[in-house]
This record gives structure tokens, sequence and C-alpha cells, in this order.
């Protein structure tokens, strides 16, 4: 094995690895947001789907940085590779591929189940977050996902925006309690003139 050989093994093993530590990054972040958001008390929430292919994805992304890894030692050792070396290796990637599907199915059903439970109901389609495939919105009060306003807010479906429309909703209410109670002072302020003629 020469020299070019190496360098393209070390290459394709830290490419691997870098993609491995990204993608385990990425599900452990996604996952903790998802559980924020289940968790929280907010009027609407955004439910992302797109973590459900990480498990499967990341399961592959081992099996191709073991045989990078097994690639590299070999021929820095100078030795010829296993014979089922690719082998095992194709088996991981195909078992990760069908993860994949199926981890999304299962992990999908489980966070729709904690956001039932939570008393979340699923918004209709092409309500909030039509230009999103993998994220859907989920609210306790179905009225909100044909609100102007809520749909305005909510376009990438992160958990900021979220936040948003809780803090927008609280502060209408608050408006809407101060118009209430400006207008039974009015009337009570009228009744009185009433009276007293």
């Amino acid at each position: 094995m020469n020299n070019h050989s190496i360098f393209k093994d070390v290459i394709a093993l830290l490419f691997f690895g870098v993609l491995l530590i990204a993608g385990i990054w990425t599900l452990l972040y996604s996952v903790q947001i998802q559980l924020a958001e289940v968790s929280s008390a907010k009027p609407l929430i955004v439910l992302s789907s797109f973590h459900g292919y990480l498990p499967g994805a990341l399961i592959a992304m081992v099996f191709m940085l073991g045989y990078a890894a097994n690639r590299l030692w070999s021929g820095l050792r100078r030795q010829p590779m296993a014979t089922d070396n690719g082998k095992v290796t194709a088996i991981g990637v195909l078992a990760g591929l069908a993860l994949v599907i199926i981890g999304s199915f299962v992990i999908n059903s489980y966070w729709d189940g904690r956001a039932e439970y939570a008393g979340y109901q699923p918004c209709p389609p092409l309500t909030v977050l039509t230009n999103r495939v993998t994220m859907q919105a989920w609210t306790k009060n179905e009225a909100l996902c044909f609100d102007n306003d809520v749909r305005r807010i909510i376009v990438r479906g992160t958990a900021d925006e979220t936040t948003q429309v809780a803090q927008h909703l609280s502060a209408r209410e608050k408006q809407q309690a101060a118009k209430i109670q400006f207008l039974q002072q009015e009337t009570e302020s009228k009744r009185r003139n009433q009276l007293s003629q």
C-alpha cells in the first residue's frame, strides 16, 4: 500500500469520525429540544421528525468508520484486509438504512404519543408550517392553527418561534382583558351619569 492510499484512508477515517460526532451531537440536541417542547406549557409546539432518522444513520456511520479504521490499520501494518470486512460493513450499513425507516416510525410515534398525553393535538395539514416536511405543529387549541398571527410567527418551526407565539398570545389576552375592563368602566360611568341626572 502506498502513501497516497494511506492518505485517502486517513481522510476517510477523519470524515466518517467528524460525521459521527456531528450526528451524535445533532441527535442529542434535537432530542433535548423535543423534550423541552413537549414538557412546556406553551399553547403551540413544533415537533420535528428529522431526528428519527439519525439512530439508523449513526449505526451505518459506525460501520463505515470501522471499515475506514480497519483499512487504515491494515495499510499501516502492510497486511491484506480480511475478506469478510467488506461484507460485515455492507450488512451493517444495510441494517442502519433499515433502521432509518423503522426507527423513524417508532421514534415519531413515541413523540406523537407524548404530545397527545400532554394534551396537544396536531394542526390540520396545510395550516401551519406548510413549507416544512419534517416538522408538525401541535396545539392545545385548534383555532391557533388558523390564526394569522401564529402563521406569521411560525416560519421555521424553532423553539424560539413557539416562545414568541406564547408571548404574543399572552400579550393579546392582556390587551383584550384591558379593553374589556375599559369598556366596563365606561359603561359604569355612563350608568352613574344617567342616574345622577
